[in-house]
């Protein structure tokens, strides 16, 4: 609850590190939405608490050059601004293995003991300082939490698709987000962004092998987000969403090939997901969570053929 929060200097023992993970992204957008979160952060008077990290796995040389030169010039920006050294650092990876989770593997395993606690951005995510600084609180009064999610708020678009949809995620996101809330308690989504993570456990219990076998639904998780979550909670830390806590902010698809193409990469992870609804340990919700992210896509074909039997009875049984 926000209301155990005690505002005042965050303690010095709760380091926390804002990564963000991209890939071959629009470099002007990734380092404008991060300069946004680090002024805001300077606002709210943090800065002495939060070291920003971009972790690169783009392949295009042009692109690479691009995010090294912007990454000089904010560093620059924000030091001249602020006249003091914000820690804002850029790694690109050579071996990049795992896709996003990979990543952030290999930030935990380079960086990851030097801190209490990680904050996961996406290339178009903003946070508020105030909400940043929430977080390290709720984290701090609640030691047993492993995970605590952000209910982001769509913006940034302009087309009608986008449009529709931010209009849809401000009117209906935050009673479903409360819903979610109210059932699952602290067996909550983790939606791989937004959010922030306590490290020791994170590295010490949710590492991720691939899954065995041959074939689509083998080899390395898609969808690492929920499997994240299910092997906090089967440690014993919470996995909790901040419902109610402003400041979270991400961009929506901006056309609906965008769209499809984000849903097809969703239905692999979920699919692959439903596998691990029996592995050991895991806490009821998150079987069923793994359960229902199968089935928002089975479904689709089930209804399919639902509607393909009732016309086919209908037709015969006019004749």
């Amino acid at each position: 609850s926000r209301a155990a929060v005690r505002p005042g200097p965050l303690p010095a023992g709760a380091r926390t590190a804002v990564v963000m993970p991209i890939c071959n992204e629009d470099v002007r957008r990734v380092y404008a939405g991060l300069r946004a979160t680090i002024e805001s952060v300077a606002r709210a008077d943090a800065l002495e608490s939060f070291d920003f990290f971009v972790l690169s796995d783009s392949s295009q040389p042009d692109t690479c050059v691009a995010e090294l030169d912007a990454w000089h010039a904010l560093r620059d920006t924000l030091n001249d601004q602020f006249s003091a050294d914000v820690r804002l650092f850029y790694r690109r990876r050579e071996r990049r293995v795992k896709r996003k989770s990979g990543n952030i593997d290999d930030f935990c395993r380079r960086w990851g003991a030097s801190y209490r606690y990680m904050v996961v951005l996406d290339a178009d995510s903003v946070m508020s300082g105030q909400c940043l600084t929430t977080l390290v609180r709720l984290m701090e009064a609640r030691p047993d939490a492993g995970i605590i999610q952000t209910a982001p708020c769509a913006v940034g678009r302009d087309t009608l698709h986008a449009r529709i949809q931010q209009f849809a995620n401000q009117v209906y996101g935050p009673l479903f987000t409360a819903g979610l809330h109210y059932w699952q308690l602290g067996e909550s989504h983790y939606w791989g962004h937004n959010a922030i993570i306590r490290l020791e456990p994170f590295m010490k219990h949710c590492v991720l092998a691939p899954l065995p076998g041959r074939g689509a639904l083998a080899g390395e998780i898609l969808s690492h987000d929920f499997v994240e979550a299910a092997l906090m909670r089967r440690a014993g830390y919470g996995v909790w969403i901040a419902y109610d806590l402003p400041g979270s902010y991400e961009e929506m698809p901006s056309n609906l090939v965008e769209e499809v193409g984000r849903d097809r990469r969703w239905c692999h992870g979920n699919l692959m997901n439903a596998r691990l609804m029996f592995a050991p340990g895991m806490h009821p919700v998150h079987r069923t969570v793994f359960l229902t992210g199968a089935l928002a896509y089975l479904s689709a074909p089930l209804w399919a053929g639902f509607l393909a039997l009732s016309t086919w009875l209908l037709v015969t049984h006019a004749n």
